[in-house]
């Protein structure tokens, strides 16, 4: 007696069993894009933060080697800023080298060529860069001078209420993401990291 052999028709996926795979994808690109999006954003705030400082960093010490007073200028940003510095920063010197307090004079006072500009999207800045001083919740906007004179002391213009001075810079759309560059009464400075220095 020959063994009868059992064949089955071979059968496809259903249409729900391919909507469902459809919609667990669609659900995975959802929360990849949106961790993409965050990180982006991370980055960028990051990115701005650790050049501020090494611009802050540069300055001083340029200041302190040439034995001449400079600053760096931070200019209008935001929401819809205007002006011939809006979203952009730069290095500038002080006409006469000895001067203290270093503040920057607009049309007195020599602007470095270099820009550095805030990232954009149209004419809107990504990234916004603000001042607050330690342990104080008011934000003093855009335009900031950060000067050194030739021993390094630093003078922060519009003046701060105190020390440790931070610089606040955030992400423009999300404010949750924000970084600090903290600048003590002697001119150094650091990104906070675990300090509770910045609010």
């Amino acid at each position: 007696m020959a063994a009868r052999q059992v064949t089955r028709a071979r059968r496809g996926f259903t249409l729900i069993e391919l909507m469902a795979a459809v919609a667990i994808c669609a659900v995975l690109v959802a929360l990849a894009a949106n961790s993409l999006t965050t990180a982006r954003k991370i980055a960028r705030v990051s990115g701005q933060t650790r050049l501020l400082l090494q611009r802050l960093q540069s300055v001083r010490t340029s200041a302190v080697s040439q034995g001449a007073a400079q600053g760096y200028y931070i200019g209008q940003n935001g929401v819809a800023a205007v002006g011939p510095d809006a979203y952009q920063a730069y290095i500038f010197y002080k006409l006469d080298p000895t001067s203290t307090p270093v503040v920057y004079a607009s049309g007195v006072d020599r602007p470095d060529a270099t820009r550095d500009f805030l990232p954009l999207s149209t004419n809107q800045s990504l990234v916004t860069v603000a001042g607050t001083q330690s342990g104080s919740a008011l934000i003093q906007p855009a335009p900031l001078g950060i000067g050194f004179d030739m021993n390094g002391q630093v003078t922060v213009d519009p003046p701060p209420g105190g020390f440790p001075y931070c610089l606040v810079v955030t992400d423009a759309t999300d404010p949750v993401i924000v970084r600090y560059v903290i600048l003590f009464n002697d001119g150094s400075a650091k990104v906070q990291k675990d300090e509770t220095w910045c609010p």
